[in-house]
């Protein structure tokens, strides 16, 4: 992944000086100064599953709300498995997210349902972040990004 830098010029006078003022430059990542890998953005929310792109194709969600996420303050997640409601347990710190056995009803969902890989992905997080307003979900072993938004319609 490419990252944007922003070079920042600080001029810092100096009283003693005889009028030329050092510049000290910094570089900052663009993508960090958007970006939170705080619990506190994530929880309480909820979100909805856009999509995920893995190193070998990319998932689009064609209804969000059928798939859903709800990161309880204690640890506990409630979710949507299409026509499927499931619950299980959650750790979250900062950057950090795991779920413990996730569990769901069992009925028959349309044939278009991709509920079984919503949930095998979830099993297998382990970092997040949130940018411009949409939850990022990394899976391990770089196997994958999961993408979520807070409506489950288009953005």
């Amino acid at each position: 992944m490419r990252r944007l830098m922003i070079i920042a010029v600080l001029s810092l006078p100096l009283a003693a000086c005889d009028g030329d003022a050092p510049t000290a430059t910094e570089e900052v990542p663009i993508a960090e100064m958007a970006r939170s890998h705080e619990p506190a953005d994530v929880v309480g929310k909820t979100w909805y599953w856009l999509g995920t792109t893995t190193p070998v194709e990319r998932i689009v969600v064609s209804d969000p709300s059928r798939y859903t996420l709800l990161l309880q303050e204690g640890g506990d997640a409630e979710l949507q498995f299409d026509c499927n409601r499931g619950r299980g347990s959650y750790e979250i710190g900062t950057g950090t997210l795991s779920f413990g056995g996730l569990i769901s009803t069992r009925a028959a969902c349309p044939g278009d349902t991709m509920d079984a890989v919503y949930m095998r992905q979830l099993e297998n997080v382990a970092i997040f972040f949130v940018e411009d307003g949409h939850l990022y979900i990394d899976q391990k072993m770089d196997s994958g990004t999961m993408r979520f938004g807070t409506s489950p319609g288009p953005e």
